[in-house]
């Protein structure tokens, strides 16, 4: 792992940080305009992120910071199920906006923030699974990422009346809400087959692009 990596590494952070602050969001949209604002976010998100792919395949692997127990890697497999019902359904269900969500339905009666915990399983399962210095940035990054857009959403949704009381209504990890188990079985419902066979659908393909994509076996511990 180079300096160059971690340098990388933060300016990608910084890059999905800074602009979509509360504090700092309002005054850069009143400067520039919405447009503006969202083209400036999305050109700064590219370009880090393409400097950060650029340092990481640069990178040698680094030290080996921790060697992953034997069951690192069949967690991997058994989380990514989960993350890809939830990615599903959150682009599948309309949220409305931060200021003004709309009533919880589907994946929104589990959990609040689907695609933030899928990408926060993903990244902290494949944490795990590494030990090597380069992947542990990568996905130490990614995580961070996620935790930083958790804790941001959660700051706006208690700016106005109809983001607390969404928040009264739902809760962040799943049986943890008011509705328990009821509710947790009604967004089930409400989300119906076609969002179930759409996540495995898509870990299936995963798992067979994986090796092509990445250049490792997700399931290599079988063997």
């Amino acid at each position: 792992m180079t300096p160059s990596l971690a340098f990388a590494a933060a300016l990608l952070f910084l890059s999905h940080a800074l602009p979509s602050w509360p504090g700092v969001r309002p005054v850069l949209i009143a400067r520039l305009g919405r447009s503006g604002f969202a083209t400036l976010h999305s050109v700064g998100s590219l370009v880090t992120l393409t400097l950060f792919v650029l340092a990481y395949r640069a990178a040698d692997g680094g030290e080996v910071l921790f060697t992953p127990f034997d069951w690192a890697a069949p967690l991997v497999a058994a989380v990514m199920p989960i993350v890809f019902l939830l990615l599903v359904a959150r682009v599948t269900t309309r949220f409305g906006s931060q200021g003004a969500p709309n009533p919880p339905r589907g994946i929104y009666r589990l959990t609040r923030a689907p695609g933030s915990l899928a990408l926060l399983l993903w990244a902290l399962a494949h944490l795990n699974a590494t030990g090597d210095g380069r992947r542990v940035l990568l996905f130490g990054t990614m995580a961070a990422i996620t935790l930083f857009a958790l804790v941001k959403n959660e700051v706006v949704l208690r700016r106005t009346s109809a983001g607390r009381a969404f928040r009264a209504e739902t809760a962040l990890l799943p049986l943890t809400g008011p509705q328990g188990w009821r509710g947790a079985l009604s967004g089930l419902a409400e989300m119906g087959p076609a969002r179930l066979a759409g996540g495995l659908a898509a870990y299936g393909g995963m798992l067979m692009l994986h090796p092509l994509l990445f250049g490792v076996d997700p399931l290599y511990w079988i063997g």
